[in-house]
């Protein structure tokens, strides 16, 4: 008599519930990975409110302050927000191999590259104007320095394959050909209230985009 029963039948492979799953795993990894980009974008809204919103107070008078001593605040602010952005880049970066990780420390090398010449781009302005008004002086180093952002920013677009990068940097570009052809005052007006706008319309933006691809996902 043969005791042997035959084997049960293996469940049959889901392929819409294998791709589920890995689409999961694929969103919590790049999740754990990647620096939370909504946040860093609310940081820099808080800077640019702060620093740009410094140098309106002290240019139009509603704030006591001088617009050389707001100059250097509104600088030390975005210092802030530049080591926030970098250690959130560099802990990511840490847990990424290949040439991703290339590709990250490329791009943040570049960031500093850039404004490292925007400082003594800065300090050379400012010697070579030395006793003109400090609101021209300072229009012409914050126009340098947003080139640099809106130049950063469609590069990072064309590197990591982020359409609503490209846009932020274009929207910068176009910001700061307004605020070179409106004049010092009207410079500064525009950023301190765009530059908050577009920081957190990107923001939102990308809370967005991550919650679709989480439910997409899920799915």
């Amino acid at each position: 008599m043969n005791t042997n029963q035959p084997a049960a039948p293996e469940p049959a492979l889901d392929p819409r519930a294998a791709l589920a799953s890995l689409n999961q795993a694929a969103a919590a990894t790049r999740a754990s990975i990647e620096p939370n980009t909504a946040v860093i974008y609310f940081v820099w809204a808080a800077a640019y409110l702060a620093g740009y919103g410094l140098l309106h107070g002290a240019a139009f008078g509603w704030l006591p302050l001088a617009y050389g001593t707001a100059l250097l605040i509104g600088a030390g602010i975005l210092l802030a927000a530049v080591a926030y952005t970098a250690v959130a880049g560099i802990r990511s970066g840490s847990r990424i191999r290949g040439d991703s990780k290339f590709a990250g420390m490329a791009y943040g090398m570049s960031w500093m590259g850039g404004f490292l010449v925007v400082a003594l781009f800065s300090i050379a302005i400012s010697r070579l104007l030395a006793g003109t008004d400090q609101l021209v002086t300072g229009w012409l180093i914050n126009s340098v320095a947003i080139l640099v952002v809106g130049i950063m920013y469609m590069a990072g677009a064309a590197v990591f394959q982020d359409r609503p990068m490209f846009l932020l940097g274009a929207c910068f570009t176009v910001l700061n050909a307004a605020g070179l052809i409106a004049g010092a005052q009207a410079f500064i007006s525009i950023f301190a209230i765009g530059g908050p706008v577009l920081f957190v319309a990107a923001g939102i933006a990308m809370l967005v985009l991550r919650r679709r691809e989480t439910a997409g996902a899920v799915k």
